[in-house]
């Protein structure tokens, strides 16, 4: 055998040699080519970090703008309600005291209208602070037990009498399934069916009004049909879209805002419910109102009867009651307000003089208004609850009787002393029922404690309480 040549071991050594070199070659592009692309990803990395973190920045700039936005609204707000609420509130409360003044018929009529004006302003101010909380997010429903049937006829009895002035019948159907307590809020529901009686007998000129209350599949029904112009099919979208009326000349002919509807949907939707319109064969609207139907839990006992005798506590007693307000004319309305009740009311200008008469001789209640020069009506509760504390002394009831009506203001409050909220313009019948509530546990038997039976002497002003948390 013949052994291979040195020249064709030399051949293949050189082909080796240069595939090798070859394959190294391409390895040295592929990787150069690897890295050159990891550089990039890793630029691309960069970049998209530095992208994310420069729009995250923009978006917690964006949030903040919102928010800052969003306060400066609701103090607006705040400031816009509390402003207008303090001048109703003498409008309307001296309006009250001079339409029982004995005022011939020219002269009622005159401040009856007086009263309506005041009273849409007041309705116009509300509409817009409850579509300010759904917007917010922040409206609150309450789960209370009500009479169903009584919270639908009270409303008929309401808008019956306006609608028979207009020449229109008005007929009330409560089917019997309907019949019974329930559990939701009663005032935003008497709200939706205020709204929706107002509604129907507003824009029916001829014909009538028919409601019809039932409960079906765990649902409170309330249908509303009317004979009136009903709502065109191409502006039916808008119908419950806020500050949008059917047409514009509506709110030409008859005025409103728009809101009414569009408010009362959120409120069903929030009850477990909703708001949904249908129009009439034959001309005219129906609107449905539905909300969830729970059953009451009963309410507490004595509840009841103390909100149907409210008038008879507030005159069982000269009750002793103690009224902080610096408008001088909030407290002319309030005497006025109250003086058929008997009461041994005392005013003061500002919550320190509050403090100090409370404290020299303890008041049965005290009506208490916040914004007050020297000090505030919370900072005046403060004082008075830590003066208890120290000499072991039963808790005065403390109603605010404010013009600052915001969710968050009330909520407040309660979590610095307050024990109940009555907002300005007030309403005496709201006041009176609030001022009984709160002393309705005194009348329960004859140890009951008291204000105006407690020992002065225990009562004495303490000047490490007034003076403790004043530095």
């Amino acid at each position: 055998m013949t052994p291979p040549s040195d020249k064709v071991s030399r051949q293949r050594y050189e082909r080796e040699r240069l595939a090798r070199k070859e394959v190294e070659s391409l390895l040295e592009v592929k990787s150069r080519a690897l890295y050159q692309a990891n550089e990039e990803l890793r630029a691309q990395a960069r970049h998209l970090e530095e992208e994310v973190r420069r729009r995250t920045a923009d978006l917690e700039a964006a949030k903040t703008l919102a928010e800052h936005a969003s306060e400066a609204k609701s103090s607006f707000l705040a400031m816009i309600s509390h402003e207008i609420r303090t001048p109703l509130n003498g409008l309307l409360g001296m309006g009250a005291a001079l339409s029982e003044s004995g005022l011939n018929d020219e002269q009622a009529e005159m401040v009856s209208l007086m009263q309506s004006s005041g009273d849409m302003l007041l309705s116009l101010l509300n509409d817009i602070l409850d579509l300010s909380k759904i917007e917010a997010r922040q409206m609150e429903i309450e789960s209370i037990g009500f009479d169903l049937p009584a919270l639908v006829e009270e409303q008929c009895q309401m808008y019956a009498p306006r609608a028979r002035e207009k020449g229109l019948s008005f007929a009330l159907h409560i089917e019997d399934s309907a019949r019974r307590h329930i559990q939701s809020d009663p005032t935003r529901l008497r709200q939706v069916i205020s709204n929706l009686f107002s509604n129907a007998t507003k824009f029916t000129t001829s014909g009538g009004i028919e409601v019809r209350l039932w409960v079906e599949d765990g649902q409170v029904r309330c249908r509303v049909s009317d004979t009136g112009p009903g709502v065109d099919p191409s502006r039916q979208d808008s119908l419950f879209k806020a500050f949008s009326q059917a047409e514009s000349s509506i709110t030409r002919r008859f005025g409103g805002t728009g809101l009414g509807l569009a408010i009362s949907r959120e409120m069903c939707r929030l009850m477990g419910g909703d708001l949904v319109y249908d129009a009439r064969e034959g001309g005219g609207s129906e609107f449905v109102a539905s909300i969830a139907a729970r059953e009451a839990v009963s309410p507490p006992d004595g509840h009841d009867s103390a909100d149907a005798d409210y008038e008879m506590i507030l005159v069982s007693q000269p009750w002793r009651v103690l009224a902080a307000e610096d408008n001088m004319t909030n407290q002319q309305v309030l005497r006025l307000m109250l003086r058929r009740y008997g009461l041994d009311m005392v005013m003061v200008n500002d919550g320190a003089a509050a403090v100090a008469a409370h404290c020299s001789n303890p008041f049965d209640l005290i009506l208490m208004d916040v914004n007050m020069p020297e000090m505030n009506g919370l900072e005046a509760a403060s004082y008075i609850r830590q003066f208890e504390i120290a000499r072991d002394l039963p808790r005065v009831p403390i109603i605010a009787l404010t013009a600052n009506a915001m969710t968050h203001q009330v909520q407040d409050y309660l979590r610095q002393g307050i024990d109940a909220h009555v907002a300005k313009p007030v309403r005496r019948e709201v006041l009176a029922r609030a001022m009984a509530g709160m002393l309705a546990p005194l009348c329960q038997g004859p140890e009951a404690p008291s204000g105006a039976a407690a020992d002065q002497a225990e009562c004495a002003p303490s000047a490490s309480v007034l003076t403790k948390d004043s530095t």
